[in-house]
């Protein structure tokens, strides 16, 4: 077997990319894990920071979810251009080292300001899971690439399912600022476990890196058929997924005689585990049926469940169809990045990946500000149009790239 790194053919046995991209699903799931340790809770962090007024927390709190990704989007393509030419391991050490020392010193701020600029630093260690799908996209065969974007997306989603639970019961004994320093910690286990786990081929020598610097500009991937599209689906399959996030917690607090912690937790953490099924089986799929075909009918389907999501009024309507849109909806980035993944040479896909990341974060940084926005007048009005989104997303497949529904993966 043959496999390209940064432009170069290497030769490696059939099991190394296996190895690789376990590897960067464990480093994945054990940072992960440790970022819900604190995620969930920042609302209540603010309030221990000083600010009591609740329309300045909600703000406060749509800012701070915000600006990370913000800033991470924004500097997407120049982390893909440093992958491209440093090294794409290197570049995972750099998000992985930050975030430590970042995230530790958020466990010691004294004012909601300085936690304001700790998350806007944050942002430029940011990228870490969008590198690692690419890291595991060109690690693979190209037939085999959307087996290995799942495993990655699917250790992330996972980590949702395990760690707000036991951020909970470390918040809840020790104390909110300890969390930040578990979370510290577990960057520091992943780091190590990414150094001796993972085996990058080699660093690019100094001709690849000239060509990643020719490559990298938008305009060089904009020569690429619908490589907008697909940037474009990748913002709404995460616009969709962070905007249900959000609006759990907000209905489940309407419902009567609902302990609203303990259910929105539940609701959460069962949808987690259907998007770990959905990415892994469509993954499996995408081998035999065109992974554009897949996301068609997931965007089709996932977009009535999840508008119908406005009409459950009380859990277990609202928990069932949470698991349904988990399991429509949960591989739609997969897919997405797959799709991706074909419409770009390997050697260049640690660039291409970063500029179609800023889809991703524009996404992430978009839909707490704009669904926030719209529950606080319509919260039914909310999950519609998170649905109608989804269906955007399937008319820009059907109608403006209509080739990426038929396109399949081939050996590489």
């Amino acid at each position: 077997m043959v496999r390209q790194c940064g432009g170069l053919s290497t030769p490696h046995p059939p099991e190394s990319w296996q190895r690789n991209v376990w590897a960067l699903a464990l480093c994945v799931f054990i940072a992960f894990v440790g970022f819900q340790f604190f995620s969930p809770f920042l609302p209540l962090y603010i309030r221990e920071l000083g600010v009591t007024d609740p329309s300045a927390i909600a703000l406060w709190s749509g800012l701070l979810a915000a600006v990370t990704p913000a800033v991470s989007g924004l500097l997407s393509p120049v982390f893909g251009r440093l992958a491209d030419r440093f090294g794409r391991k290197m570049m995972l050490i750099r998000s992985l080292a930050g975030f430590t020392v970042i995230i530790a010193a958020m466990g010691m701020v004294t004012s909601v300001r300085q936690l304001f600029v700790a998350r806007l630093l944050m942002g430029l260690f940011a990228g870490f899971t969008p590198m690692a799908i690419a890291v595991a996209s060109v690690s693979a065969p190209r037939n085999k690439a959307s087996v290995a974007i799942a495993r990655v997306q699917g250790a992330q989603l996972l980590s949702v399912a395990v760690g707000p639970a036991v951020g909970g019961i470390v918040a809840s004994r020790l104390g909110f600022r300890p969390a930040f320093f578990v979370t510290a910690g577990m960057c520091v286990i992943a780091l190590v476990a990414l150094i001796f786990l993972f085996q990058e081929a080699r660093a690019p020598e100094a001709g690849e890196r000239r060509a990643a610097r020719r490559s990298t500009p938008l305009r060089e991937f904009l020569r690429y058929p619908h490589f907008m599209s697909v940037m474009s689906l990748l913002l709404i399959a995460q616009f969709v997924d962070r905007g249900l996030s959000l609006l759990i917690p907000l209905q489940v607090a309407h419902m009567p005689g609902v302990e609203a912690a303990a259910t929105s937790g539940l609701i959460i953490a069962v949808a987690a585990v259907g998007a770990t099924i959905s990415a892994s089986a469509v993954a499996r799929l995408s081998q035999f049926i065109p992974a554009g075909q897949l996301l068609l009918v997931q965007l089709v389907v996932g977009g009535a469940f999840c508008a119908a999501m406005a009409f459950a009024e009380n859990r277990v309507p609202l928990l069932v169809l949470r698991t349904v849109v988990a399991l429509c909806l949960g591989g739609a980035l997969t897919l997405a990045y797959t799709v991706g993944g074909l419409i770009v040479p390997a050697e260049t896909r640690g660039a291409a990946f970063g500029w179609l990341a800023l889809g991703v974060q524009l996404g992430t940084a978009a839909s707490p500000l704009l669904n926030g926005w719209i529950a606080a007048w319509s919260l039914p009005g909310a999950y519609v149009l998170n649905g109608a989104l989804a269906w955007v997303g399937a008319a820009l497949l059907m109608f403006a790239s209509r080739d990426l529904v038929t396109r399949r993966q081939s050996a590489r």
